[in-house]
């Protein structure tokens, strides 16, 4: 495990809807859950695991640079990874923070500020072949300027859902943007998608807004099926154990993604993932 002051905190008992490095948290954190968040003061460069922090790992075709409490990413598709070294810990509800900043990129419309939730997504075998194990859930804020949601099935197969213009003309470069995605489960089998979005860079804890919400019922999407028999609409809960499931761990990772990312193109600050304790209504 690694050391609370590094990056991980495992929360000892109901915390309430506190700042966290100043900014404010949404929901309450889960008793005896755990609480992530990037240590990026120290300057390093890396291009897999931080060697500060096991806890993250990097894959795809990406570099990273740190330094002052930011990551400056690089690369055609650079893939990061909040998860247990020991893969052993599964997320369960979630409340993921980030703030970020568009620089400079291929314009590649889909990409920009993703993180996926509910995920294993080649943590214990390789993506192409734990097809079930690939499954999770996105929120989208877009180059193009568009917000959504996608569900991957059966990598790369997924679907996009609850699509509404964030931006008209476009992400806007140079800005930072708050971004807190929240994942959490409803009686009956059914999964809340919160998108939240905060333009003050963090004034007085963020003054955040939620732009996009979805609930996953089993209706909603999910056309191809990871494998024979595995119902590709199922909702993706916090259930350690998922139908399908190569490993018996579905939710292993959260991760951070995008595509065509030029030089230092893209920059992160104050991230977090932290279990909740989230409504039950809805």
């Amino acid at each position: 495990m690694v050391a609370a002051s590094v990056t991980l905190l495992l929360v000892a008992g109901a915390v309430s809807c506190a700042p966290d490095r100043g900014v404010r948290h949404l929901y309450p954190s889960l008793p005896g859950g755990t609480h992530w968040r990037a240590a990026w003061e120290e300057p390093r460069r890396f291009t897999d695991v931080d060697p500060r922090d096991p806890w993250f790992v990097t894959e795809g075709s990406g570099s990273y640079a740190v330094a002052d409490g930011e990551l400056a990413v690089s690369g055609a598709a650079p893939r990061m990874y909040v998860r247990d070294p020991a893969l052993r810990h599964q997320w369960r509800d979630v409340e993921i923070t980030a703030y970020f900043m568009r620089r400079a990129d291929a314009g590649v419309p889909y990409a920009g500020m993703t993180a996926v939730a509910r995920s294993n997504h080649g943590a214990t075998g390789r993506v192409e072949d734990d097809l079930c194990d690939s499954r999770g859930y996105g929120a989208r804020m877009r180059y193009d300027g568009l917000m959504d949601f996608e569900k991957e099935t059966a990598h790369p197969a997924n679907e996009a859902a609850a699509t509404k213009v964030l931006w008209p003309n476009g992400m806007p470069t140079g800005v930072w943007f708050g971004y807190k995605f929240v994942v959490y489960d409803l009686p009956r089998g059914a999964v809340k998608l919160e998108l939240w979005l905060d333009t003050s860079d963090g004034a007085g804890g963020g003054r955040w807004r939620l732009v996009d919400e979805l609930v996953d019922d089993g209706g909603v999407f999910g056309d191809e099926a990871c494998a024979e028999g595995v119902d590709p609409a199922m909702p993706l809960t916090a259930s350690p154990d998922r139908p399908g499931s190569e490993s018996g761990l579905p939710n292993v990772s959260v991760y951070f993604r995008s595509d065509g990312v030029d030089e230092r193109g893209l920059l992160y600050k104050r991230v977090s993932v932290r279990e909740v304790q989230a409504p039950r209504e809805g």
